[in-house]
């Protein structure tokens, strides 16, 4: 809404600034005053109403869920060090079709800690089962009206950042009863194939690192909304926000790219779910390049 009034009045100024002048009498001036101002109106509530917005959105929709499951990856790459699991389960109320890693114990014994843990936090059908039961998700673009969830699916990309650390993005769609749109949540593990753990914020980057890396994300969401990268609809990343998802972020050799569920930064229909930050620009907060450190 907010894009179609800046295309609008710009245009409209334009079009009264060049304007020619012409001699009417008052009848024929009010007259083409009054015409003039109606077609003004109707093409205004034309360009403003809502179906064409929501044709949109239908299109952006699937358009967003194809850019991510499109995402290279390193799967091919690690095929040997990962193997790719499958779970279905179909009930009368719901349905849960997951992909997911495991690490190839036959490799090194010591990566059933990874596998302990996944099991543990994600494949817990008992757990999910009684959180869909229980309806306690909210479809954020709802006006806060709690919706029973129909289908929960799990997919992952994965990356080799370098010979000793793995990252792991789990993106779970939810599919909620009377919602044209499916929602996205997403979850980032960094894990160290040497030491066996797993590695969060304070691993990587220096201590009280966390409001600077805050402000260079809101920058990027800054300049990518005024460059028309993100649509005005987004906004920047709230501090609290960012506190419960500064551990969200994979790896690679040139970026480091933060995700965010559904209306953490954009609504559900349109925008983006994840802001790439480049190496050199958080270079001097990572302990890599302040300290010896073998990450990275």
């Amino acid at each position: 809404m907010k894009t179609l009034l800046y295309i609008i009045l710009p245009l409209f100024l334009y079009n009264c600034k060049n304007q020619p002048l012409q001699e009417n009498t008052p009848n024929q001036t009010n007259e083409s005053s009054t015409i003039q101002s109606n077609k003004s109106i109707i093409d205004t509530i034309a360009l403003l109403d809502e179906e064409p917005i929501e044709f949109t959105k239908e299109k952006i929709n699937p358009l967003k869920k194809q850019k991510l499951i499109k995402l290279s990856d390193d799967k091919e790459q690690l095929s040997t060090l990962v193997i790719e699991e499958k779970l279905y389960k179909k009930n009368d109320f719901y349905i849960l079709d997951y992909k997911y890693p495991r690490l190839n114990e036959g490799l090194d014994t010591d990566y059933a800690s990874f596998n302990t843990f996944f099991t543990e936090n994600y494949l817990n059908i008992e757990v999910t089962e009684n959180e869909i039961l229980d309806d306690k998700f909210i479809y954020c673009d709802s006006a806060g009206v709690s919706r029973c969830m129909d289908k929960r699916i799990i997919d992952y990309k994965i990356y080799a950042a370098n010979e000793r650390l793995i990252s792991v993005l789990l993106y779970k769609e939810n599919y909620y009863s009377g919602m044209k749109h499916s929602t996205y949540m997403f979850e980032c593990l960094n894990y160290d194939l040497t030491d066996y753990n797993f590695k969060y914020f304070g691993d990587f980057f220096i201590n009280n690192a966390e409001k600077k890396v805050f402000n260079i994300i809101n920058k990027i969401i800054t300049a990518q909304i005024y460059s028309g990268e993100l649509y005005m609809d987004c906004w920047e990343i709230a501090e609290e926000d960012f506190r419960v998802y500064k551990n969200n972020f994979v790896i690679n050799d040139t970026n480091l790219e933060y995700y965010f569920d559904d209306c953490i930064i954009c609504p559900s229909y349109t925008g983006t779910y994840s802001i790439s930050i480049p190496i050199t620009d958080v270079m001097h907060l990572l302990k890599k390049y302040n300290a010896p450190q073998k990450l990275l």
